[in-house]
């Protein structure tokens, strides 16, 4: 891991996120818990959910933007315009004009500049760092999002409860802005075609559709799908947590169990490395997501008799998806065409977000008939068909280990396909 800090660019990035996701993280749990407070109802917190996560559906759009445009403005820009937008909030609030449906607006407004950096990111550290070094440079990525969502999750709860929702909205704009400064002292060789600005819309679309191609081969449609439904279920999860966290004791329950969730996630990414060296994709997989949908069912169960066991349960839940969300990560870092990085990476963020935005929604209005805890078992009965839907399909069961992953014969034949196909 020393190795990938004597990067001065890759340290740059790396703490560049770490310090935009404090703000990310706090941003989230105030604007959930400020939706359902000024609502009144958990309907508000899963439509703040659908309109936070709507913008992911189209970041598929941005893919031939990273793609041909310098790298370090698409950082820096969108981080910019999303520091400008959070203080909105808390001047509504001065001027005593911040409504539900204030709140409301803004977060779409966020979450669409939001799209820009993820892929980017991604394409930039395939960039920096040499092929050996992947899976350790997506679990440090990883960890800048993880680590401190377990910190500030946990601390958003407390400071809710402590001076209130609002407050924490000028926190978050700063984080943005010491964000956009790291960013900003990158030192990238120009990596953007010269001629970008002046691209031709039907070379942009022609760069949209491969990307779209490479997406759709049926190895990758197959691996996909599962984790599309997942995300449906989730992100109803997501939408009842405050009811779900009142029930057991108010804001502060709510700011631990996130905290807890994104503990499990954390440890996973920590032992990513371990796991990408001993286990192939496939096996990581379904002995993974069969023991993590077992632990979400008993989560739910033990609720209503120990907070303290619940939020355990939950954390280790969450170790197994930590885990493979970073050879997931690799996987589409290794296997495109390096040109297509970036496009690859935000279509595939399309094509599993896009069911969050209806998954919050539905959520938060099954919620007030099924009851909260209908939606968390729910995702344990999911997350568990996910592991046996994998045992199940031959190639997603075979998908080798990272280090083998390029040379692999089934990997090979579909790249293979994909590339005759060009032309």
């Amino acid at each position: 891991m020393k190795v990938l800090f004597h990067n001065k660019s890759f340290s740059l990035l790396f703490f560049g996120r770490l310090i935009g996701n404090i703000g990310d993280s706090l941003y989230y749990i105030a604007a959930m818990w400020l939706a359902y407070d000024l609502g009144g109802s958990p309907f508000f917190s899963g439509l703040a959910g659908f309109l936070t996560l709507l913008p992911e559906f189209f970041s598929f759009f941005v893919g031939p933007i990273v793609d041909r445009v310098a790298l370090k403005k698409v950082l820096i820009v969108p981080v910019l315009i999303q520091g400008v937008l959070v203080l909105f909030v808390p001047g509504l609030y001065l001027f005593h004009s911040l409504t539900v449906v204030g709140v409301l607006v803004i977060m779409p407004l966020i979450g669409l500049f939001g799209l820009f950096p993820y892929p980017a990111e991604n394409a930039l550290i395939r960039k920096l760092v040499s092929e050996q070094y992947l899976v350790k440079a997506n679990s440090a990525m990883s960890f800048a999002y993880q680590g401190t969502d377990l910190v500030f999750s946990s601390a958003g709860g407390l400071l809710i409860a402590v001076i209130g929702a609002v407050s924490l909205y000028f926190v978050d704009s700063l984080t943005f802005f010491l964000t956009v400064i790291l960013f900003a002292l990158l030192h990238l060789r120009h990596q953007a075609n010269s001629n970008h600005m002046k691209a031709r819309s039907s070379s942009y679309r022609a760069d949209l559709s491969e990307g779209l191609h490479f997406v759709v081969q049926p190895l990758i449609v197959k691996m996909l799908l599962p984790f599309l439904i997942s995300n449906f279920v989730l992100s109803g999860v997501f939408a009842v947590m405050p009811a779900f966290s009142r029930q057991m004791g108010g804001p502060v329950i709510y700011g631990i169990l996130m905290a807890c969730y994104t503990a499990g996630f954390l440890v996973g990414t920590l032992l990513s490395s371990f796991v990408s060296h001993r286990f192939s994709i496939g096996r990581a997989v379904i002995y993974g997501y069969g023991c993590s949908g077992i632990l979400w069912i008993l989560m739910d169960l033990a609720a209503s008799r120990s907070v303290s066991l619940a939020c355990v349960l939950l954390a280790l839940a969450n170790i197994p998806i930590g885990a493979t969300n970073i050879l997931f990560s690799s996987f589409f870092q290794i296997v495109p065409p390096p040109n297509m990085i970036g496009r690859v990476s935000a279509i595939t963020e399309s094509l599993i977000a896009a069911a969050m935005p209806l998954g919050s929604l539905a959520g938060g209005t099954l919620a007030s008939s099924a009851g909260n805890h209908a939606m968390i078992i729910s995702q344990g009965v999911v997350i568990t068909m996910i592991a046996a839907y994998w045992l199940m399909t031959k190639n997603l069961r075979r998908l080798p280990d990272i280090e083998h992953l390029k040379n692999s014969p089934l990997i090979e034949t579909n790249l293979l396909k994909f590339m005759q196909s060009r032309f």
